[in-house]
C-alpha cells in the first residue's frame, strides 16, 4: 500500500489529529462523565436516562442514522465545492486532515450507536437481559459525544468556507 493511501486510513488520522487531543477533548470528558452517570442509573434503576424498559434504544438508533446520513451529506457537499487545486492548497498548509477528520468520528461515533442498538434490540432475549444493561451506558454515551461532535461539524464547514475564501484571494492574488 502506497504511502499516500495509508494517509486515508482512520487510525493513521487519529494520530495526525492528535490522540491526546482526542482524549483530553471536552466531548470526550462528557461523554465518559455520561458514562458513568448511565452506569450508575443502570445499575441503581434511577431511570434518569431511561424507562427502565430501554425504550430510548429505537429513538436513539433512529436519530443516529438520521444524523449519520446528514454528515455524510454535509461532507459530500463540502468535497464538491472543492475542486483539485483547492484540495492541494489545503494539504500544503497542513489543514486537509484536520478538516476531514471531525467527519470520520462523527460517522464513526454514530455508526457504533447504530450498530449497538441494533444489537441491543436483538439482544431483547430474557437471557442476555445482563448484557444489555452494560450495552445501554455505551450507547448513550457514544451518542452524546456524536452529538456533541455534530456542533464541532458546523465549526469545520465555517472553517472551510474561511479556508476557501483565502484560496480565492490567493489565487486572485497570484494572477
Amino acid at each position: 500500500m502506497n504511502n499516500e493511501t495509508s494517509k486515508t486510513k482512520f487510525l493513521y488520522q487519529l494520530r495526525q489529529y492528535g490522540l491526546r487531543k482526542f482524549f483530553i477533548s471536552l466531548d470526550f470528558i462528557i461523554a465518559i462523565s455520561v458514562l458513568i452517570t448511565a452506569s450508575l442509573d443502570n445499575h441503581y434503576k434511577l431511570h434518569i436516562f431511561s424507562s427502565g424498559d430501554g425504550g430510548y434504544v429505537v429513538e436513539i438508533f433512529a436519530t443516529a442514522s438520521t444524523l449519520f446520513a446528514i454528515t455524510l451529506a454535509a461532507l459530500a457537499i463540502l468535497l464538491s465545492f472543492s475542486g483539485g487545486e483547492f484540495v492541494e492548497f489545503l494539504r500544503k498548509n497542513n489543514k486537509l486532515f484536520p478538516l476531514l477528520f471531525p467527519f470520520w468520528i462523527g460517522s464513526v461515533a454514530y455508526l457504533i450507536v447504530i450498530v449497538l442498538s441494533v444489537l441491543y434490540l436483538i439482544l431483547h432475549l430474557e437471557t442476555f437481559n445482563l448484557f444489555r444493561e452494560y450495552l445501554y451506558p455505551f450507547i448513550i454515551s457514544i451518542f452524546i459525544y456524536g452529538i456533541i461532535n455534530t456542533f464541532y461539524l458546523l465549526a469545520t464547514v465555517i472553517r472551510f468556507g474561511y479556508f476557501l475564501d483565502i484560496y480565492e484571494k490567493f489565487k486572485n492574488d497570484k494572477n
